[in-house]
């Protein structure tokens, strides 16, 4: 009997893991997301721009009047295309009155190397935030 506990625990063990991993990738990226239509809101509503900037430690994120994001624990952002780099390796991405953006793609990871991957693009003329899976 106890034989037949452990060979269902060597089973089960991971898949609790791998679970809690891909539900912290998911979070994550749905913060993200969530954040850029936020920002793009504001820039629309209030008629300024608004500014969203990816720390180069991949994790963290923040915008206008000191607000600061961390993504959870062992996800990251972990390839950015568009945006405006700085020389520390932080990306600036502004939200325009007018709902457009600089735009900018993200690919968001966790600590699995086989783990779940997604994307976010932001549309650069119209300002929409899409999700998509990106695992590979």
């Amino acid at each position: 009997m106890l034989l037949i506990i452990a060979i269902g625990s060597a089973f089960v063990a991971p898949a609790i893991s791998s679970g809690w991993e891909s539900r912290q990738v998911r979070q994550g990226t749905r913060r993200l997301a969530g954040i850029m239509r936020g920002l793009r809101e504001q820039a629309v509503r209030r008629g300024v721009e608004q500014e969203l900037v990816l720390e180069p430690d991949g994790s963290t994120v923040h915008w206008a009047e000191d607000q600061t994001v961390s993504l959870p624990e062992g996800v990251e952002i972990e390839g950015v295309r568009g945006g405006w780099r700085d020389g520390d390796g932080s990306v600036h991405v502004i939200f325009y009155p007018n709902g457009g953006t600089t735009g900018v793609a993200l690919l968001v990871s966790g600590p699995s190397a086989a783990g779940l991957k997604f994307g976010i693009d932001l549309d650069p003329l119209l300002g929409s935030v899409a999700i998509r899976n990106a695992a590979g």
